[in-house]
C-alpha cells in the first residue's frame, strides 16, 4: 500500500509530461483558407460595393483565373520549403548548419514571395483598368479603409535591425526602456 501511492504519483507526472510533450511535437499548420461560402459572400460584398456590371464580373473572373494559374506553382514551392525548413529543424545537424541552410530556404522563400507580389500587382492594376471613374474612387476608399482596419488590428512592426549590432539605443536583444507615464491633469 504504501508503495502503491508514489507509483501512481509517479505515473501521472509521466502522463501529463507525456501529453505535453505530444502536444508541442505537433507538426507546423499551414494557414486555412475561409469556407467557400465565407469567399462567396466577400466576393458579392465587393462586387455590390463597387457596382460591378456583368461583363465587369466576367472580365474580373478571368483575371482572378489568370492571377490564380500564375500564382499556383510559386505556392506550392513554397509549401515544399517551408516542410523542408521543417524537416531541417528535425534534423540532427549541427546549429550552424541547420541555421545556413533554412537562411537558404528563407532566401528562396523571399524570392518566390517578391515573384507573388509582381503577379498580384500586375493583376490589381489590370482589373483596375475595367473599372470607371466612380469604382476606382470606391476602391480606393475601400483600400483606405481596409488599411485602417489592418492597423487597427496589428501593431506596428519594429524598425529592420533594431536590435541587430548597429543598433545604436542599447544592446543586442535588450528592448529600449517604455516611455514615461504621461502626467494626467
Amino acid at each position: 500500500m504504501k508503495k502503491l501511492l508514489p507509483i501512481m504519483f509517479l505515473t501521472a507526472v509521466l502522463t501529463f509530461g507525456a501529453s505535453a510533450v505530444m502536444a508541442d511535437e505537433t507538426p507546423d499548420k499551414l494557414p486555412q483558407k475561409p469556407p467557400k461560402e465565407q469567399c462567396l459572400k466577400q466576393r458579392q460584398s465587393f462586387e455590390k460595393r463597387l457596382n460591378l456590371t456583368e461583363k465587369q464580373k466576367e472580365k474580373a473572373k478571368k483575371i482572378h483565373q489568370k492571377g490564380a494559374k500564375q500564382m499556383k506553382p510559386l505556392m506550392g514551392k513554397r509549401n515544399e520549403l517551408r516542410k523542408e525548413i521543417a524537416q531541417i529543424k528535425k534534423s540532427e545537424l549541427d546549429e550552424n548548419a541547420k541555421k545556413e541552410q533554412i537562411d537558404k530556404k528563407f532566401k528562396q522563400m523571399r524570392e518566390l514571395d517578391k515573384k507573388a507580389h509582381e503577379i498580384r500587382k500586375a493583376n490589381s492594376k489590370e482589373f483596375e483598368k475595367i473599372l470607371t471613374k466612380d469604382q476606382k474612387q470606391e476602391l480606393e476608399k475601400m483600400k483606405a479603409e481596409g488599411r485602417k482596419n489592418f492597423a487597427k488590428h496589428h501593431p506596428p512592426r519594429l524598425p529592420f535591425g533594431m536590435f541587430g549590432p548597429d543598433f545604436k539605443g542599447g544592446e543586442k536583444g535588450i528592448f529600449p526602456p517604455p516611455p514615461p507615464p504621461k502626467e494626467e491633469k
